[in-house]
């Protein structure tokens, strides 16, 4: 008989690391800044876009991108700014990994710290939290039915499958210029432009990923106005595009990673002269990793009336896609300042979603964080016209996550898309977050599979010792396909014999009548 095989390919979960990198280093300020009275805000951002995977180790490079908003020691509490970089490029040892292996690279700041050595110089120290998640594509030939044997005859079973289909990591440019809105100054000083993508979208094509969103920049400058302090305005740039994967298909899932990587902005006179025109470049990494999850039907199991079947199985370990949920919800609190200046405007308000705990459980996946929020604002005080006041809010969400069960891994992705504050009072503001939420839950699964059957001729002693005519007492968990096949009988005679239908449940301590047969001939 002919056995109906299919090459099928699945995710085998390889290894999982974690490990925390140190980077420390100064921040001189340039001969062109003034001296350094006090820190107003600071902003970090690390960025990897080269992982690299070779025998046995994942090399890494890219940069700490720093930026610092201060006062300065001038007498005129005027605002100034400083960015700088530090270059990142280490490795991390890893047994299992290979060139071809695919590598899920999370970087995340842990925690900073800065320090003023003096007027003129900072320290900074960095804890780096790094996450890899090895995989690779394995094959395997697995048996799906054996060719003119009756299918009453074959016991199938559902195989889930979670492969990958692809992973590329790729970079487009968005340009565009943008005009201060007319209620604004002319810039006089650019301070910092803070760049984020929100509104993110992914579908996938036959032969590509299509990307959309909106580029959300947000430049904080001094007017060129005589008295002006900081000024910040708000601009989303939509964007939309496809990136060629070859092996994509229709129905493959997929997950992008989003980051600026690097940005350029120029003030440009408008038509009257005025610096009112903001040239905008920004390079955009796009992490890109496709995947398959369908259902095959095997053969699990059989048997032939007239031949002895020798099955060969083998064990197959992969990790399984349980499910996958996208959920938006609002980090909402006021706060209330301590400590600090009252409050006459806010300017800006930005944070940082950190994951702290999560927890799988039937059906549900709970997250738990915090929201690192900074406030910018023009402060009631001669002293300090501007503050930046640190708060954190909690997070704890609770994502549907039907079939997960204790015990299940969980990726989880968060991003800010959105920020709204309303200032209830001098001391006290309400501030929302608009958190998504990305939640991949897998399970790692082991399972056998039929790589193989030998027929053989039925050895006629031992069938002529079995009775030709059986009434037997059914246990828990026979079923007819079961019995049918340990005493080498036809399953629709056995069912009609017992006026029965041929799927039914049998339950224990039922009594059956099994006649025996070999080769289409009762015995």
């Amino acid at each position: 008989m002919e056995l109906v095989r299919e090459t099928i390919v699945l995710n085998k979960h390889i290894g999982r690391e974690m490990t925390q990198i140190l980077l420390e280093g100064d921040i001189i300020v340039p001969d062109t800044k003034p001296d350094i009275s006090s820190i107003l805000k600071t902003d970090a951002q690390i960025v990897i876009p080269k992982v690299n995977p070779m025998a046995g180790r994942i090399s890494y490079s890219g940069k700490l991108v720093i930026k610092i908003l201060y006062m300065a020691r001038d007498g005129e509490n005027t605002v100034h700014s400083i960015s700088t970089f530090a270059p990142v490029d280490d490795f991390l040892n890893m047994e299992g990994v290979g060139v071809n292996t695919l590598i899920n690279f999370n970087v995340r700041i842990a925690h900073i710290d800065y320090r003023v050595v003096n007027d003129r110089k900072l320290n900074y120290r960095a804890v780096v939290d790094v996450v890899v998640t090895v995989s690779e594509n394995a094959s395997a030939d697995v048996v799906k039915a054996i060719a003119d044997l009756p299918l009453t005859q074959q016991k199938t079973a559902a195989l889930s499958l979670n492969n990958n289909v692809a992973k590329k990591f790729d970079e487009f440019t968005i340009k565009d210029e943008i005009v201060m809105p007319d209620n604004k100054p002319a810039v006089g000083e650019m301070l910092s432009v803070s760049m984020a993508i929100t509104g993110k979208e992914v579908r996938v094509g036959a032969g590509h990923v299509d990307i959309s969103g909106a580029l959300t920049v947000m430049p904080l400058y001094r007017g060129d106005a005589e008295g002006s302090i900081v000024e910040l305005t708000e601009f989303e740039l939509p964007f939309s595009g496809a990136i060629d994967v070859a092996a994509a298909q229709d129905g493959n899932f997929g997950d992008v990673v989003l980051s600026v990587l690097e940005s350029d902005v120029s003030v440009q006179p408008d038509e009257e002269g005025e610096n009112r025109i903001l040239a905008i470049e920004a390079i955009i990494g796009a992490d890109i990793r496709v995947t398959d999850n369908n259902m095959l039907t095997v053969l699990d199991d059989a048997y032939c009336i007239d031949q002895n079947l020798d099955i060969k199985r083998v064990t197959l370990e992969y990790q399984n896609m349980v499910c996958r949920n996208t959920n938006q919800f609002n980090v909402k609190e006021a706060v209330k300042l301590e400590d600090a200046p009252e409050m006459l405007q806010i300017l800006s308000v930005d944070g940082v979603a950190h994951l702290e705990d999560k927890k799988v459980i039937d059906d549900k996946v709970v997250v738990e964080g915090v929201v690192m929020a900074n406030i910018l604002y023009v402060a009631n005080s001669d002293v300090t016209p501007l503050y930046s006041y640190q708060a954190a809010l909690p997070i704890r969400q609770v994502v549907e996550t039907k079939g997960a069960r204790l015990g299940m891994d969980a990726d989880v992705e968060q991003a800010i898309d959105r920020i709204s504050f309303n200032m209830l009072a001098g001391d006290e503001v309400e501030l929302r977050f608009a958190l998504n939420v990305d939640v991949l839950v897998q399970e790692d699964v082991q399972t056998t599979y039929i790589s193989d059957i030998e027929f053989s001729p039925l050895n006629s002693e031992e069938v002529n010792q079995m009775p030709s005519m059986v009434v037997l007492c059914t246990q828990k968990g026979d079923s007819l396909w079961s019995i049918a096949k340990k005493y080498n009988a036809s399953l629709e005679e056995l069912a009609a014999i017992n006026e029965l239908d041929s799927g039914a449940e049998l339950v224990a301590g039922q009594k059956l009548l099994v006649v025996k047969k070999v080769a289409g001939e009762e015995i």
